[in-house]
């Protein structure tokens, strides 16, 4: 079972009913979070705002055999059900301005400033935007597990549970780190929709 299929399974249930609007029996987003998420983008402003995903080419291997990659464009694939190291199938689109495509669903995700994931559904869905985790140093937590964090980058190995890790690729930098951060959460995000 590849790394990312094992992730995916651990946290797929939570995910689905959290993040995909697929019911969810918890509480929603806070308030404050719902009301953050509704804010207007600072596409009024004047200034241009410095990125929220440095989208530059990235790959992350399992035991040398890729598993994931992200392109110049912003393009990503993985493994995702197949074996580390054999055909990677497209994922999830990711943006500069924190926005990630998902590939099915009408679905789409979306990075503050802050570090928070929200989930954008199609409309109808309700909640519009539930939270789906926080990114904060090299830690993506996710909004409704109990554990301290969910996906973590420790020098250039990004690990999915306790005993499930990867590496990243190349000279890993804090901005890298970051945008495999980001990345694990689109593709978890995008796991986790149903297909149509």
């Amino acid at each position: 079972m590849s790394p990312m299929r094992g992730a995916l399974s651990a946290i797929g249930f939570a995910l689905a009913s959290v993040a995909i609007g697929c019911g969810d029996s918890h509480p929603s987003v806070p308030a404050a979070a719902a009301a953050s998420s509704a804010a207007p983008s600072s596409a009024a402003s004047s200034t241009v705002a410095a990125p929220l995903i440095d989208i530059l080419p990235l790959t992350i291997s399992f035991q040398g055999k890729l598993i994931a990659r992200l392109f110049a464009d912003g393009r990503t694939e993985s493994s995702g059900q197949n074996a580390p190291g054999t055909v990677l199938a497209p994922g999830p689109t990711l943006r500069s301005d924190g926005t990630m495509v998902m590939t099915k669903g009408g679905v789409r995700a979306r990075l503050d400033a802050q570090g928070n994931i929200y989930v954008i559904q199609p409309p109808g869905v309700t909640p519009p935007e539930p939270l789906f985790g926080r990114i904060t140093g090299d830690e993506l937590k996710l909004a409704k597990s109990d554990q301290p964090w969910s996906v973590r980058v420790r020098g250039n190995m990004i690990e999915f549970g306790k005993d499930d890790s990867s590496q990243i690729d190349g000279d890993v930098t804090p901005s890298m780190r970051h945008t495999a951060l980001v990345m694990a959460a689109a593709f978890y995000i995008d796991g986790a929709i149903a297909s149509p």
